[in-house]
């Protein structure tokens, strides 16, 4: 499991601050999480004044439960008291013990060997995993592949390119692709993901073993891409349940627009030509279903939108704001502290500085209860709410 947190940032380039998601516990069994680790694609965040990307150099604990692994990353380690270095790596393990079963807890978790660098705490990893500096070469040798595949855009030369380095295009290699499309999409650049998955889409279908390999990465993180609205289209005839339906109507939202709806009128259209009464009727059917998920599906987002923005006005304008966050933490969900955040963004844009910075410390003291609540309810075994993903402060 990863513990996210949340962190206040000041961009390098144009000096804002604002909260940004990190992740400073890692779980070593979680394959998406370790590659974006190791290729050093996490705790890199997106200004949103001005869009520039930045990694953040932080401490952070990784552990592998399978290997008996745990490392502690100190940057600026030398500047660091010996007290210091103790503070920080109680403060992560203490993290980390909070957040999993008592019977996994094990010595080595309490005790983690520190680093100061984060290239040396790498090789320790990849040498615990059985990687050699050959294997360790060869991985780099599929990076460098990926960058010059980025660097193409004449679909002949692809072609040729993927011909000429078929046996590089493994397992292996479709993770770092995955990895770097999760991590695009993790910054907040859409356009980077998406052209990384018309990429790995490509690939897949033009190599030997990609489509294969794809296959199984996405069954294993749990991950479902909907390529186009065809595919879309394809899910929501095949959906075996109501909640699977309605599941890809929200995810795919977006898609969902007049160049859809004509299609399937297309369908409807042909099938009656065609005098397919059972086909007309079963997409007719689709076709008002599609309709009135969506409908309802936008009227509780709207409702739960409403309902977020009278709560944040009643905190803004309460003489004690923390006595009214405190009575209402039931209700801060995902949806309060997307508004909450769309709220900074829009005052630092008008230079409207204090209030960004009223609205950004409101929501460092709501998460900073989630925390302390949820701790305290892990204590006694008892259901906790949980604090927002870390999605929702993606610029």
């Amino acid at each position: 499991m990863a513990t996210q947190q949340v962190a206040s940032v000041t961009c390098p380039s144009c000096a804002v601050r604002f909260n940004a998601p990190i992740e400073n516990i890692i779980n070593g069994q979680d394959l998406s999480l370790k590659s974006a680790f190791l290729q050093n694609r996490l705790n890199v965040i997106r200004c949103p004044q001005c869009g520039r990307v930045n990694p953040l150099s932080i401490p952070l604990l990784y552990y592998d439960l399978e290997k008996e692994l745990a490392h502690v990353f100190l940057p600026n380690g030398l500047q660091m008291t010996t007290a210091d270095q103790e503070r920080i790596i109680g403060s992560l393990t203490n993290g980390l013990i909070n957040t999993m079963p008592q019977e996994q807890l094990k010595f080595y978790l309490l005790n983690p060997k520190p680093f100061l660098s984060m290239e040396s705490m790498i090789k320790s990893i990849l040498e615990a995993d059985g990687i050699t500096k050959e294997m360790f070469e060869a991985q780099k040798a599929k990076i460098t592949l990926l960058e010059e595949f980025l660097k193409m855009s004449d679909e002949a030369s692809l072609k040729a390119k993927v011909k000429d380095n078929d046996h590089l295009l493994d397992r292996e290699f479709f993770e770092i692709l995955t990895a770097s499309m999760q991590a695009a999409q993790y910054e907040g650049n859409q356009a980077g993901a998406q052209a990384l998955f018309a990429l790995r889409a490509f690939l897949a279908q033009e190599s030997s073993q990609g489509e294969q390999a794809v296959a199984a990465i996405d069954q294993e993180l749990g991950i479902v891409y909907l390529k186009n609205a065809s595919d879309l289209l394809n899910k929501l005839q095949n959906a075996k349940s109501d909640e699977e339906f309605e599941h890809w109507v929200a995810n795919g939202h977006q898609l969902l627009d007049y160049q859809f709806f004509q299609t399937l009128t297309e369908q409807i259209d042909a099938a009656a030509q065609a005098k397919d009464k059972a086909k007309e009727k079963e997409l007719k059917a689709l076709r008002t279903k599609i309709l009135d998920t969506k409908g309802r599906q936008e009227e509780e987002s709207q409702a739960a939108l409403q309902k977020s923005a009278a709560l944040l006005q009643e905190i803004l304008r309460s003489e004690t704001p923390q006595i009214t966050l405190e009575e209402n933490l039931e209700e801060l969900d995902e949806t309060f502290f997307a508004l909450l955040s769309a709220n900074i963004q829009e005052a630092r844009r008008r230079k409207q500085n204090e209030i960004g910075d009223a609205m950004e410390m409101l929501g460092n003291m709501a998460i900073s209860m989630l925390q302390e609540r949820m701790a305290a309810q892990t204590e006694a075994d008892e259901p906790a709410p949980k604090p927002p993903t870390s999605s929702i402060y993606i610029a």
